[in-house]
């Protein structure tokens, strides 16, 4: 390549160099102008004086009486139907959503069935085990 083209690519590039800085500079300072316009309209400044005023208080109680006796006749329908579960020594009782079982079971086996089944139950959240387990063994071992 020639020297005149070299200089000639040096002189364009100079010059489209000199023509981007002014844009740069415009494009920041809207960005600039943009940031500050809106951190001047701060929502947060506008509270800041009604912060001072007392607001009323909320409370929400919610009932779930009838949640709580309806998880309990579908954990007493669950137990009583199936066959490995011998359900007449067990208690039910539920209490926001929270399942308490209390009773003897006679293995480890029908404790943990009755645990699953239970926590399978929609509007069970938690199911409180108070299970003892009675080892009916006719040797005593």
């Amino acid at each position: 390549m020639s020297e005149a083209c070299q200089a000639e690519r040096e002189a364009k590039k100079r010059v489209d160099r000199a023509a981007f800085r002014p844009r740069a500079r415009a494009d920041f300072a809207v960005l600039l102008a943009t940031l500050l316009g809106a951190a001047g309209s701060c929502p947060a400044e506008e509270t800041a004086g009604k912060a001072d005023t007392p607001l009323p208080e909320v409370i929400i109680a919610a009932k779930r009486q009838a949640a709580d006796e309806q998880v309990t006749r579908q954990v007493e329908q669950t137990l009583t139907k199936d066959p490995w579960i011998f359900a007449d020594h067990i208690s039910i009782t539920t209490q926001n959503g929270v399942v308490r079982l209390e009773g003897i079971v006679g293995d480890t086996g029908e404790m943990f069935r009755i645990m699953r089944l239970c926590r399978k139950i929609p509007g069970a959240r938690r199911v409180v085990n108070g299970l003892e387990i009675m080892h009916n063994d006719p040797d005593g071992g």
